[in-house]
């Protein structure tokens, strides 16, 4: 029973040095962990932008069908407001930092063939 209150006085606990190296460790790890969260982030906003114009360029395709509309050489621009009225749309799609898209126009390229362009909102100052 001595020996062990011998041995337990004798403890001095961490150094100062031993601490500091348990703060930069942990500091090192948190920076790691950090960059690989904040990639995260960025690659989910890609991903959500992505999946945004995917909707909204199949709402337009389906609002062209329902309307019969007939490809020409004029560009023809469909509001996001006619979208939610003809119900291809549930409300004004906002891309990832917030800004909202405003319509899309089609560019034909040919009787058969066209091209969706997205027009957005301007930043709120």
């Amino acid at each position: 029973m001595r020996k062990k209150w011998k041995l337990s006085r004798n403890q001095k606990g961490m150094t100062l040095i031993e601490l500091m190296a348990v703060v930069v460790i942990l500091g090192i790890l948190a920076a790691v962990a950090g960059a690989a969260v904040m990639g995260g982030f960025d690659k989910s906003k890609t991903s959500a932008d992505a999946t945004t114009k995917s909707v909204v360029a199949d709402a337009a395709q389906r609002y062209i069908m329902d309307k019969s509309m007939v490809l020409g050489t004029t560009p023809s621009v469909i509001t996001m407001a006619e979208l939610i009225a003809a119900g291809n749309l549930v409300s004004v799609p906002k891309w990832s930092n917030g800004v909202a898209i405003t319509s899309v126009s089609m560019n034909n390229t040919s009787t058969t063939d066209f091209t969706l362009v997205f027009t957005y909102a301007p930043l709120a100052p």
